[in-house]
């Protein structure tokens, strides 16, 4: 399996576990200047972005600790970039979604 079938195997089962949270998935891979999200959800009537972060094995450290500040600012730019344009007054959280070898795990509220 090639590095990008990885991730988008990684990003599938990010977008599964959510679905069966409740959550409606609104974009996947969004591109903005600046950046990407990988998935734009809602939950009820908050706006979600989830970073998905998956790891074959722990030699380059755990998925969890991929998210590090500068990814997490890049995704807050990213999210204000998306939010006044498509959800001015709405509520939003950052989720992290972590894949491995033990399948996925949702974070809620990884970061502010």
């Amino acid at each position: 399996m090639t590095r990008s079938e990885f991730g988008r195997a990684g990003e599938d089962a990010a977008a599964a576990l959510l679905e069966a949270q409740g959550y409606r998935i609104v974009g996947r891979n969004v591109r903005l200047p600046g950046g990407e999200i990988d998935i734009v959800a809602r939950d009820g009537a908050t706006v979600v972005f989830v970073e998905v972060k998956a790891r074959a094995n722990g030699s380059y450290g755990s998925a969890a600790r991929a998210v590090d500040a500068r990814k997490r600012a890049t995704l807050r730019a990213l999210a204000c970039d998306w939010l006044q344009v498509a959800a001015p007054r709405a509520r939003a959280r950052f989720d992290v979604v972590t894949v491995d070898a033990n399948g996925a795990r949702l974070h809620r509220g990884a970061f502010a």
